[in-house]
C-alpha cells in the first residue's frame, strides 16, 4: 500500500510538472501574450478617449497633445512588464512611444526599427477595419506579438498599438524536457502496473504457500495426535498382555490367583481406554452450549464438595473464594452451561489434586472483571507445570500427570471457547493457576 501511494504521488507530481511546463511552451506563451497586448491596446485607446473628453470640456484642444499621448501610454503600460506601445497617425507615423524593450545601449526613445514596418502595417489594417487587429512575427530567439486598435474619434485620428516579445530561444530544450518527463511518467505508470501484477502474483503464491503450510500443520498435528494416541493405547494393551502372559505361565497352584489379578487389570485398563475414547469423542464433536441462570456460589460449592473426599484423603484443603457482591448478583444474572462448565472445573481440580502434595491448598475463585466478564480460576501451591510443557499445555496428549491421557486441558479449552471465553495459564511463583474469562450473559 505504501509503494502504491508513493508511485501515485510521483505520477501526480510528474503530471503536474508536465502541465506547468506545457503552459510555458512557445505556443502557450504566444497565446497569453496575444491576450495581454489586446487588453493593453484597448486600455491605451480608452485612456486616449478619456483624455480627449477632459480636454474638450476644458476647451484646451481638439486633439491630444504629444505630452498627453505620452502620459496616456505611460499610465496604461506602467503595470504591464515587458509591454511597449504608442500611437500611430497616418502621414506622421509613430507620434508617441513608451517602454522600449528591444536590445541596445544608451537612452532609447525611438520606436523599434526592426518592428516599425510591422507596426505601420497592423495600424493601417486596424484603421481600415475599424477594429482590433493582432499579429505575430515569429523568430529564432523570440516572437513578437502585435496589437492595434483605432481610437474611434473623428477629432483623434490615432491608432493605438502595443507589442510584447516572447522568448523562444529554449523552446527546443523545453520540448525535449517535456518528452523526457512524459517518458518518465510513462515509466512510473508502467512500473506501477508491473508492481500491481507482481504483488498479485505474490499474493497468489503466498496463498498457495499458506495453504501448504496449513496442510503441513494439520498433518503435523495429526501426527502428534496419532503418536499420542498410539502411546496411550499401547500402554494399557501392554499391561493387559503382560498380565495375561504371567497368568498363563504361572504354576498350577498360583494360576487361579494370577488369572483373577489379570482379569482385574484387564478391567481397569479397559476403563482407561474407554475414558480415552470418550475424551476423544468429546473433542471431535461440536459442543452445544445450553446456558442457564446459575447461582454461582452454590454451583462452585457443589464442584468443591464433589472432590472434597479425595482432597481429605491426600490431606489437601480446597478453598472457595468469591466476592460477596459477585455472588449476590450472580444468583439471578450469571448464565452459562452448568454441565459443560462442571467438566471444566472437574478436570482442573483433578489436575490440581494430582500435583498438590500433602498439606497443600487448592483455591477455586470467581470475580467480575471491569469489562463485565465473569472470571473463574483454579489455583494450587503444588509442584506446578514444567516449563517445557507450558507453551503446549492445552494441546492434546500433553500431560505431566502419571496415568493422565493429556486430553483433559484440551477439552477444557474447547468448552471455554464454545462459551465465547478464554483460558490462560498464569505465571506464578509456586504451583499452577488457570484463569477463565466468560461473557456475563444477563437474563
Amino acid at each position: 500500500m505504501i509503494l502504491w501511494i508513493l508511485i501515485a504521488t510521483v505520477a501526480l507530481t510528474l503530471a503536474w510538472l508536465l502541465l506547468q511546463l506545457s503552459r510555458q511552451g512557445a505556443s502557450s506563451q504566444i497565446a497569453q501574450a496575444r491576450n495581454r497586448v489586446s487588453i493593453s491596446c484597448e486600455t491605451i485607446r480608452a485612456g486616449a478617449l478619456r483624455a480627449h473628453l477632459v480636454a474638450s470640456k476644458n476647451d484646451v484642444a481638439t486633439s491630444l497633445s504629444s505630452s498627453a499621448s505620452q502620459a496616456v501610454i505611460d499610465l496604461a503600460l506602467n503595470e504591464e512588464p515587458g509591454m511597449e506601445g504608442g500611437f500611430w497617425q497616418a502621414g506622421q507615423g509613430v507620434v508617441a512611444y513608451a517602454f522600449p524593450t528591444y536590445d541596445g545601449t544608451g537612452i532609447k526613445r525611438d520606436p523599434p526599427s526592426a518592428e516599425l514596418e510591422r507596426i505601420v502595417s497592423i495600424a493601417q489594417r486596424a484603421r481600415d477595419s475599424a477594429s482590433l487587429i493582432t499579429d505575430v512575427r515569429p523568430g529564432l530567439r523570440e516572437a513578437v506579438v502585435f496589437a492595434a486598435c483605432p481610437v474611434e474619434s473623428d477629432s483623434i485620428p490615432l491608432i493605438a498599438w502595443t507589442l510584447k516579445r516572447v522568448p523562444i530561444f529554449g523552446a527546443d530544450v523545453l520540448n525535449q524536457l517535456l518528452i523526457a518527463l512524459g517518458l518518465l511518467l510513462g515509466f512510473v505508470i508502467l512500473s506501477g502496473a508491473w508492481l500491481g501484477w507482481t504483488i498479485t502474483r505474490w499474493r497468489q503464491q503466498f496463498a498457495q504457500v499458506s495453504e501448504q503450510l496449513a496442510q503441513a500443520e494439520r498433518l503435523a498435528t495429526l501426527g502428534r495426535i496419532s503418536a499420542g494416541l498410539a502411546h496411550e493405547i499401547r500402554n494399557p494393551l501392554g499391561t493387559m498382555r503382560m498380565k495375561a502372559e504371567n497368568a498363563l505361565a504361572a504354576p498350577a497352584d498360583v494360576r487361579e490367583v494370577r488369572v483373577a489379578g489379570a482379569l482385574e487389570s484387564v478391567l481397569s485398563q479397559t476403563a482407561r481406554l474407554e475414558l480415552l475414547v470418550s475424551s476423544l469423542l468429546a473433542l471431535t464433536q461440536p459442543f452445544r452450549v445450553e446456558r442457564k441462570p446459575v447461582d454461582l456460589y452454590e454451583w462452585l460449592e457443589e464442584r468443591r464438595q464433589a472432590h472434597i473426599d479425595t482432597a481429605l484423603k491426600n490431606d489437601v484443603r480446597i478453598d472457595l473464594v468469591i466476592a460477596p457482591d459477585t455472588a449476590l448478583l450472580a444468583q439471578r444474572t450469571c448464565q452459562f452451561d452448568p454441565v459443560q462448565m462442571a467438566r471444566v472445573l472437574d478436570n482442573l481440580l483433578l489436575n490440581a489434586l494430582a500435583h498438590t502434595g500433602r498439606a497443600g491448598v487448592i483455591e477455586i475463585g470467581a470475580n467480575r472483571l471491569q469489562n463485565g466478564a465473569l472470571q473463574l480460576w483454579v489455583a494450587d501451591n503444588g509442584a506446578g507445570i514444567p516449563v517445557e510443557l507450558r507453551h503446549s499445555i492445552f494441546e492434546p496428549f500433553t500431560t505431566a500427570r502419571p496415568g493422565g491421557t493429556g486430553l483433559g486441558l484440551a477439552l477444557v479449552r474447547e468448552i471455554i471457547q464454545a462459551h465465547g471465553g478464554k483460558i490462560t495459564l498464569v505465571e506464578t511463583s509456586t504451583g499452577a493457576r488457570f484463569e477463565m474469562e466468560l461473557p456475563w450473559h444477563a437474563s
